[in-house]
């Protein structure tokens, strides 16, 4: 099954998705995914943003980066973002498995956390484009969409760790929600 279909699976029947996962090329299959969710991000929604001359909810918190040119920025650093959100989330899931006394393959996890943060994009690109376009892009609106898409990613996450790893789903989503979270306070600081 090609990495497409496989997305696509994953938003239709994430078990069968992260079943087929587990014979693709680790850690490949993450990275791609990353890597075109974050790039397609920064040139369409990120982009969009700067060209209406859009301005984020929140000042910046990197003192280097005014308010009036975060989005420019963002363009060009949201990738390397979520590159290193990639490999921070699945040092952090490597690290809980190995100190709990648990074998972990760091490329499968690779794969399972870039995938889980791939297969919602289309509706969230879908959604961020719609509230752009009907002047919707509010900081409430926002944070409650926002919030049920990480539910979402966190649902993956555990379907992904339990299929791909055989873990538990007690340990599963307990790792997912620590993904998640690391996510939310970094993106609390980096992103707008």
């Amino acid at each position: 099954m090609s990495f497409v279909k496989v997305w696509i699976l994953g938003m239709l029947s994430p078990a069968r998705a992260f079943d087929e996962l587990k014979a693709k090329p680790a850690p490949a299959w993450g990275l791609a995914a990353v890597m075109i969710r974050y790039l397609f991000t920064s040139l369409t929604t990120i982009l969009s943003l700067h060209l209406l001359g859009r301005e984020p909810f929140v000042p910046s918190y990197l003192t280097f980066l005014g308010t009036e040119t975060y989005y420019r920025a963002e363009i060009f650093f949201l990738p390397a973002f979520g590159f290193a959100l990639w490999l921070l989330g699945s040092a952090l899931v490597h690290l809980i498995l190995r100190l709990s006394g648990r074998a972990s393959d760091f490329d499968q996890i690779l794969n399972v956390v870039g995938m889980g943060m791939l297969i919602p994009m289309p509706a969230v690109w879908l959604w961020d484009w719609t509230t752009i376009a009907l002047d919707w892009y509010k900081t409430t609106v926002m944070a409650a969409s926002h919030a049920v898409f990480a539910l979402w990613g966190a649902m993956l996450y555990t379907i992904g760790f339990k299929k791909v790893l055989g873990l538990r789903p007690a340990l599963a989503g307990s790792l997912a929600a620590a993904i998640t979270g690391l996510y939310i306070g970094l993106a609390m600081v980096f992103i707008r």
